[in-house]
C-alpha cells in the first residue's frame, strides 16, 4: 500500500534489493587411488555435523573418481567461512568406512590439509574465507 501511496505522489518506489553474488569453489582433489567409487565432497559452514553428517552438511556434492586429480566444482556459494571433507567412497555407501580400531579404509582429506591422530580434525582446523571464486587443493590420506 506505500508503495501504491508514493507511485500516486510521483515518488519512484524503492529498487529491490541486489541478490547476494556468489562464487564458485574449485576443488582439486589430488592424490586419488585407483579403487574406482566416487569422491564425495561435504562443504559445511559451521561445526553442526563436521566432519561426517552429510545432511548437516551446506552442500554433498559428489562425482565419479578416477586415479590421480579429481576435479569438483561447486557454483553458487556465497561469500563465508567453510570446511570441506572429502571422502573417497570406493563401495558407494555414502560414507568413510573404518577398520576394527577406527582407522579409516578409504581415503579421506580435508581443506587446509590437517592431519589427523587419534580424530578428526576440528573444523576451525578446516575452516578458510571465501571470498571470491577460489580453487581448494586437498591431499587425499
Amino acid at each position: 500500500m506505500a508503495v501504491a501511496v508514493a507511485l500516486a505522489a510521483g515518488q519512484q518506489a524503492p529498487a529491490p534489493a541486489p541478490a547476494a553474488r556468489t562464487h564458485t569453489l574449485t576443488v582439486m582433489v589430488k592424490n586419488v587411488n585407483q579403487q574406482g567409487g566416487n569422491i564425495g565432497v561435504l562443504v559445511f559452514n559451521s561445526t553442526k555435523g563436521w566432519p561426517e553428517d552429510r545432511f548437516a552438511a551446506l552442500r554433498d556434492v559428489v562425482v565419479p573418481a578416477h586415479p590421480g586429480t579429481v576435479k569438483v566444482t561447486i557454483p553458487d556459494l556465497p561469500a563465508g567461512d567453510y570446511a570441506l571433507a572429502v571422502a573417497h567412497d570406493v563401495n558407494q555407501n555414502h560414507k568413510v568406512d573404518r577398520n576394527m580400531f577406527g582407522k579409516p579404509k578409504e581415503q579421506w582429506g580435508m581443506s587446509n590439509n590437517p592431519h589427523a591422530t587419534i580424530k578428526a580434525p576440528p573444523f576451525s582446523a578446516a575452516k578458510f574465507s571465501l571470498n571470491g571464486d577460489q580453487i581448494v587443493e586437498i591431499q587425499m590420506q
